[in-house]
């Protein structure tokens, strides 16, 4: 059995370590306090730090985080108003290695962590386009707890 994270409780401790990073990117963050996930900490606060990171450093300047419900999985959504990664490139990215902006740096393993780490709970990642915010929207799916 998974222990249980509390997901707000690691969005600010990411917030706060992302925020040090990027000291010009203004963060905001909105929904459900309570909720929490059956996933180990530490895998959680990885997949969030990865999400949070790449929207800092590929976006224009905001991030904006969500945390809700959908059916019987926490949806933690995570935009940015950057450029966006076209429709052919987004599944591309979850290939260990693979890197669309060589100019910044990193390793291009921060994407298929996530993957993995969400897949080993039953959880599940895409990345979409931000409706909201012009940029990407990456959706994260992990189990409730109880």
């Amino acid at each position: 059995m998974h222990s249980r994270a509390e997901v707000w409780a690691s969005l600010e401790s990411v917030e706060r370590a992302v925020s040090r990073l990027f000291p010009e990117v203004r963060f905001d963050m909105d929904g459900n306090k309570s909720l929490s996930v059956h996933v180990e900490r530490q895998d959680l606060d990885e997949m969030l730090g990865n999400l949070i990171e790449n929207a800092a450093k590929y976006g224009g300047g905001s991030v904006f985080v969500t945390v809700g419900v959908a059916g019987s999985m926490a949806e933690i959504l995570v935009e940015d108003d950057g450029q966006g990664i076209s429709p052919e490139d987004r599944d591309k990215l979850f290939n260990r290695g693979v890197r669309l902006d060589s100019s910044k740096p990193g390793t291009g393993l921060g994407l298929a962590i996530v993957r993995d780490v969400a897949e080993i709970y039953g959880g599940s990642i895409t990345l979409e386009e931000s409706e909201d915010m012009g940029g990407v929207l990456a959706r994260l799916r992990l189990p409730l707890a109880a």
